[in-house]
């Protein structure tokens, strides 16, 4: 075997390692969005953030008086990122939500509430 085919099977092998790697991301992320706690809105938000820095997805869950009963916060870089809840948010209405508070060092993820929030305020 010469050097062009080791290169093409090691880019075909790091290609679907992403794939699989990638889609246990994405069901690790529909799983946290699923056992959400329901309420008269679901909101998704994500980033729109340069190549090669963190992305991140929130979904926040309204009740009827437009307060937070449950959010799902993902970030990374990599597929190795874990959604996690943001308690700040639990009880707040939606007009109370300052995202440069939440997250006041994080532009991605203050962008990413912004759009979540963004069809309900």
């Amino acid at each position: 075997m010469n050097m062009t085919t080791n290169l093409a099977i090691f880019a075909l092998i790091a290609w679907s390692l992403q794939i699989i790697l990638g889609w246990f991301q994405i069901r690790r992320f529909n799983r946290a969005f699923l056992s959400m706690k329901k309420g008269t809105y679901l909101g998704i938000g994500r980033s729109q953030t340069q190549r090669f820095k963190p992305k991140v997805l929130i979904a926040l869950s309204l009740d009827h008086d437009k307060k937070v009963i449950d959010s799902v916060w993902m970030k990374g870089v990599t597929v190795f990122a874990l959604p996690k809840s943001i308690p700040q948010l639990y009880g707040l209405n939606i007009t109370d939500i300052m995202p440069e508070t939440i997250f006041p060092n994080d532009i991605a993820s203050q962008s990413a509430l912004i759009l979540a929030l963004k069809a309900n305020k």
